[in-house]
């Protein structure tokens, strides 16, 4: 009786290695996906939120003026007001809030939205009229 002596793999075993790695990887990519918008689309609504309520502040300190809106976006006026200080005090916001890529802001003087320009085209989240 001879004895075998097999050294590796065959081709077959490593095909099926690869065919099951593949199947793996197909079931695991959308959930990551899926999750890196949901974080996106929450950091989004925290700015926002954030951002509401230094405009609050802002009126309060300013007897209920709010800064108009002005540029594509209405917040060319918004962020510099934001981020001034006053009386030698600290400044609302200490910088221009950054959004995930995709999502804008749009300030019109009364309402701040953020919206999302990608696939979905819903947006994101906005702040009650001033």
């Amino acid at each position: 009786m001879s004895k075998l002596n097999r050294r590796g793999f065959t081709l077959i075993e490593i095909l099926i290695v690869v065919v099951i790695i593949g199947l793996l990887a197909a079931l695991v990519v959308p959930n990551i996906t899926t999750t890196a918008e949901d974080a996106a689309r929450s950091t989004a609504r925290s700015q926002l939120a954030a951002v509401r309520s230094q405009i609050e502040l802002y009126k309060l300190r300013y007897n209920g003026t709010i800064p108009p809106a002005s540029g594509s976006d209405g917040t060319e006026q918004l962020w510099p007001a934001m981020t001034t200080a006053y009386n030698g005090g600290a400044p609302f916001l200490m910088k221009e809030p950054r959004l995930p890529v995709g999502y804008n802001w749009n300030w019109n003087g009364a309402k701040l939205t953020v919206n999302y320009a990608g696939a979905d085209t819903d947006t994101a989240a906005d702040a009650p009229n001033w």
